[in-house]
């Protein structure tokens, strides 16, 4: 890897169908010489967003696959789990971004196993429902660069986070929070119960919630995949057991569709209250064992002051005697509408005290503080990488979705796709652009696509002059850096229409 060259990474980067060659000509055209050292054009080709870090990895290594699945241009690693890996991917033609799920080479060479995972596939590819991550294609493949086949599914790429990780950073849901997320997973598992499919494989990292705050189930059709690997021993997939250990605990047939409401149950106990109702274990026979199933605390115990109709569809939905559960995913999805109704109404005076509990309790906490940009999305667009870096933190942290885009024709190409469900502000920063940083401003102020939505201009000190060509208004404000944390979010705040918090703030 020392010895490589610019011009021989180049070509790498051509042979694998990275780039096209007019792109890299102009690449070497603009720099006037190919006497450049590998780090500057790495960088290059990173800022201009033709190469990510995980393909720049890959090349660097010398490996020659896994750069594309099908028609898909692999762009990085979003996840990875018992049998496949998940990939953000771009169609290398139409630029649609979807995520690939791979299964992994262990499982390839096995025609039992593949054949189940491409049959299991093709099944949730029947899906369609707002609240099921559909499968848009089932595919198998071989290449020059690699023994054996691929088999992959392409799936909707959801800009977002699992509920695993969005629950490890607000600890919990309110009441009127949670009930709306378990609305959209059981109105999936209801679908797919009146086409005769279950879901078998209930988990917080299984439920994605999109940036809009819309859950959506993935894995659909996959656990009976999941569930061979585990017979042959090969794997054993932790939910697979818990599926297993509940059955065998009720003496409820194999295959219970009722168990998927209790394990959804689960994911509404620990919605609402902070706490995982079955203790977690590495252990098989732990988890296979009855009392696993019933040895947590009531939820009225644990969240006394959870709404009452709240709390009874969670206690009804993990009844251990499945007979006394809800006895279908339609069912429980009538209850909880009833309760976020009630809720609405304000007819359970519990609501109200758990509000002002938190209120009490967290005013500045991790909780409130995450809250603040809760279903808001903010697009960054600017060029410095370490700017990029500053503005993605310091807005994540109190839980805007942040979109980074280094190219403004990019930005409003997306916006001209997706109109305002791009992102609820647009903040254009000068650092590395520029003057173009500025007309792009200007550019958006007008554009039908984006004349109604909320934008900033960062200016540097010496930029002071332009704001004055800025196309401000009632939604568009200019900013001086250096600039504090405090003063760009009451800015954002005010320009999304949010009302202002009192709070204490170190940073």
């Amino acid at each position: 890897m020392a010895d490589l060259s610019a011009e021989e990474f180049a070509q790498r980067v051509l042979d694998y169908g990275l780039i096209e060659p007019a792109q890299l000509e102009t690449i070497w055209g603009q720099l006037g010489t190919r006497e450049v050292s590998l780090g500057e054009f790495q960088n290059i080709l990173l800022r201009r967003e033709i190469l990510t870090n995980y393909q720049v990895e890959r090349l660097l290594k010398g490996l020659k696959n896994g750069y594309f699945y099908g028609n898909y241009k692999v762009l990085y690693m979003i996840g990875t789990g018992t049998f496949a890996r998940v990939y953000r991917t771009v169609h290398k033609d139409t630029g649609k971004v979807v995520a690939a799920k791979v299964l992994r080479r262990r499982y390839c060479e096995d025609p039992k196993r593949s054949g189940q995972f491409m049959q299991e596939g093709e099944l949730g590819k029947a899906l369609r429902h707002p609240n099921i991550c559909p499968i848009y294609e089932v595919h198998s493949e071989s290449n020059l660069y690699q023994q054996g086949t691929n088999y992959f599914l392409i799936i909707e790429f959801i800009e977002g986070q699992n509920l695993r990780d969005l629950l490890r950073i607000r600890g919990k849901f309110s009441p009127v929070e949670a009930t709306k997320l378990m609305i959209d997973i059981c109105s999936g598992l209801a679908y797919a119960a009146e086409r005769g499919l279950t879901h078998r494989d209930l988990k917080l990292s299984n439920v994605l919630i999109s940036s809009r705050g819309r859950a959506k189930l993935v894995d659909f059709g996959l656990a009976a995949f999941a569930e061979q690997v585990a017979d042959d021993g090969a794997a054993a997939n932790p939910r697979t057991v818990d599926y297993a250990g509940l059955e065998m605990a009720t003496n409820a047939p194999r295959d219970d569709h009722r168990s998927d409401i209790y394990f959804a149950g689960a994911i509404y106990y620990q919605m609402l209250t902070g706490h995982a109702p079955l203790y977690e274990t590495r252990d098989r026979q732990k988890r296979l064992s009855a009392t696993r199933y019933t040895g947590f605390e009531s939820i009225a115990r644990i969240a006394p002051d959870l709404p009452r109709s709240v709390a009874a569809v969670a206690m009804k939905a993990m009844e251990l005697n499945p007979d006394k559960r809800y006895q279908s995913a339609a069912a429980m999805l009538n209850d909880l509408k009833l309760a976020a109704r009630r809720l609405e109404l304000g007819d359970d005076g519990a609501a109200g005290e758990i509000r002002a509990k938190l209120e009490a309790e967290g005013g500045g906490g991790p909780v409130a503080k995450f809250m603040e940009g809760m279903n808001k999305t903010v697009m960054v667009v600017e060029a410095n990488l370490e700017m990029q870096d500053v503005l993605r933190d310091r807005l994540k942290a109190y839980g805007y979705r942040v979109l980074v885009i280094s190219n403004p024709e990019r930005a409003m190409a997306r916006f001209a796709e997706e109109g305002e469900r791009a992102a609820d502000l647009c903040l254009f920063s000068t650092v590395d652009l520029g003057s173009v940083g500025l007309e792009a401003f200007n550019k958006f102020a007008t554009d039908p696509h984006t004349v109604n939505i909320p934008a900033i201009l960062l200016l540097k000190e010496r930029q002071a002059g332009w704001k004055s060509e800025a196309k401000l208004g009632e939604h568009r404000a200019a900013m001086l850096m250096p600039i504090k944390v405090r003063q760009l979010r009451t800015l954002v705040r005010e320009l999304l229409k949010e009302p202002a918090e009192e709070e204490v703030e170190t940073s």
